[in-house]
């Protein structure tokens, strides 16, 4: 029964966890998009725009046990009532651009980048023996792009993103001690809504979406109690967790009315929707591996752990959106409860964005219907100069190890990413031509099972990317400067063979861990695009590819090649530099 609820509790850790990455911020892209009330026919536009959220949900599930093999079949399943608290919090930044009034719609496509972070832990009820010890800490970095379209009240958008589930569980009734493993996710996301203006101020809008996704995860060598000496009974197991899909429907109404309150104008609102989970939760398969402790002739124990989905339940939310006039500033803050038979908690969820608007006076909200009347001249947009500029991300990548002797694996890595960058732009005609550099921190990690014994994971930390390119744009109406760049990367990471049983890890040969750290230099292509705000002021979203080579590292006698590669993709701003 401990091993059916460590199972159970780590499974169902990583399924509150994807539930929550997809739903707890704003999943509707409209919720941050942006337009003038009344924009000129085919009118470029664009904007930037970040949000937080922090929050706490508690997940409750049933676990079976079923087709249990402890020497021979066991009749049967054993069923486990899981409970899993969870708290969290995260950030997400993004950048559009859009083409306003193309015969009454607004068009828009973007990118944005985010991460979570989420610590949960097994709450089961008390009766087990021992009691429940699992804890997951959880960074979960995650890149994506979206498009939206709106035609007066009518909205509809689009997301494709994905997640990287980046986990560190402990769990000492089953000698698990800040061990790492990995999962990797893609999420389509699909909304639609109408926005119905009423009497008196009075506004009303109904929308429905759906979030699918579908998650693969590592396998965990679970290293249990026996080894460590200390009279424990938990052998050493291999946890194997099919892919996760999930398919959630949701059906909302928001209700408000607009306020004037001097220069700026505030939307506040109250909304409820249900969300409905169609697909069946998620199974693994739990084997023992008694070989690895070296012992060959006790029966294979084997089981397969289902976790139940978190069904159906209901969201509630109070808050408001604002908007500046004469500016292209809008934000919202908004709090939201979710209660149902498997789920309760509450979150908190704000942002602000800066819209480019070149006319002043917009007072209606920033998605609207555009009336049709002749554009005035666009001022031309000057590229030249130097430039600095900030930006945050997301990078993610690959490793292939070969352990001279034993095998290979292939961590990959993922995390957050922060950093700046100068450069220098020179416009010939709608050709822009420049060379930039820039040097970010990030916090990406990954870990896999070694190949050389049970005990050991490999593991990868990447500390810092720095790259230095040259790239060509080509500047789209004026504003919009398209460009692809190309150049030399260079990153300082750590790559380790880190034993997975605790201190002490007296029985286990060659721990603890052995690590080494690099300098690699590589190459690097990508591309993006600039929207300029201002003058002085644009946003930039783009992606590059980098790779960095092999090189050999020697750990306490194991030789093992190690090659990277990987993917980087930022929003940010830069600010030109002169008139």
């Amino acid at each position: 029964m401990t091993a059916v609820a460590g199972v159970s509790a780590s499974v169902g850790s990583l399924v509150s966890s994807i539930h929550s990455t997809n739903t707890t911020f704003l999943t509707q892209s409209s919720a941050f998009i942006g337009s003038p009330p009344n924009p000129q026919p085919d009118q470029p536009g664009g904007g930037v725009w970040a949000r937080g959220i922090g929050g706490h949900l508690t997940y409750g599930t049933i676990a079976t046990a079923g087709n249990i093999n402890f020497g021979g079949p066991v009749p049967g399943n054993l069923i486990c009532n899981t409970r899993t608290p969870q708290d969290f919090a995260g950030i997400q930044i993004g950048a559009d651009v859009a083409r306003l009034n193309v015969n009454g719609w607004n068009l828009h496509a973007g990118s944005t980048v985010g991460s979570m972070g989420l610590n949960t832990k097994d709450a089961t009820p008390a009766g087990l023996n021992p009691p429940a010890s699992f804890r997951d800490d959880l960074q979960t970095p995650f890149a994506g792009a979206y498009v939206a379209a709106s035609k007066g009240g009518f909205l509809v958008d689009a997301q494709v993103r994905a997640n990287f589930f980046q986990n560190e569980v402990s769990d000492a009734n089953h000698g698990m001690s800040g061990q790492r493993f990995d999962a990797r996710g893609i999420s389509l996301i699909a909304n639609v809504a109408y926005y119905q203006t009423l009497g008196n101020n009075w506004f009303i809008e109904p929308s429905a979406g759906i979030v699918w996704s579908r998650t693969r995860v590592d396998s965990v060598s679970v290293p249990g109690t026996i080894v460590l000496g200390q009279g424990g009974i938990i052998p050493p197991w291999v946890l194997a967790v099919d892919d996760i899909e999930s398919t959630l429907g949701r059906l909302s109404v928001r209700i408000g009315r607009s306020v004037a309150l001097g220069n700026v104008v505030l939307w506040p609102f109250a909304s409820a929707s249900v969300f409905h989970e169609f697909q069946g939760g998620a199974t693994s398969n739990l084997a023992s591996n008694f070989p690895a402790i070296g012992i060959a002739n006790l029966p294979p124990l084997s089981s397969t752990v289902s976790v139940a989905s978190v069904g159906t339940y209901g969201q509630f939310a109070l808050g408001f959106s604002a908007q500046v006039v004469d500016t292209g500033w809008v934000s919202y803050l908004r709090g939201d409860y979710r209660t149902g038979d498997n789920i309760e908690g509450w979150s908190v969820n704000g942002g602000l964005r800066y819209q480019f608007v070149p006319n002043a006076g917009a007072t209606g909200p920033m998605i609207a219907k555009a009336p049709i009347y002749k554009a005035p001249a666009q001022a031309f947009h000057n590229w030249t100069g130097f430039y600095i500029g900030a930006q945050l991300g997301t990078d993610w990548g690959s490793t292939r190890w070969d352990i001279v002797g034993a095998g290979t694996t292939n961590p990959r890595f993922a995390g957050f990413l922060g950093g700046g960058e100068i450069g220098y732009n020179y416009q010939v005609g709608k050709w822009v031509f420049g060379v930039e550099g820039d040097l970010n921190w990030t916090n990406a990690r990954g870990a896999r099972p070694c190949p050389n014994g049970f005990f050991y994971n490999c593991e990868i930390s990447v500390d810092w990317l720095s790259t230095a390119t040259a790239r060509v744009g080509y500047a789209y109406w004026d504003r919009l400067l398209a460009y692809v760049k190309g150049g030399a990367a260079i990153a300082g990471d750590r790559i380790q063979i880190v034993c997975i049983t605790p201190s002490p890890p007296g029985n286990v040969v060659g721990c603890p861990a052995q690590s080494d750290s690099t300098t690699k230099a590589g190459w690097t292509v990508g591309g993006g695009s600039e929207f300029g705000l201002t003058q002085n002021v644009s946003v930039k979203a783009e992606i590059a590819y980098f790779n960095l080579d092999s090189d050999r590292g020697n750990f306490a006698g194991v030789v093992t090649d190690v090659r990277r590669d990987g993917f980087i993709s930022t929003a940010g701003l830069r600010v030109r530099l002169g008139d």
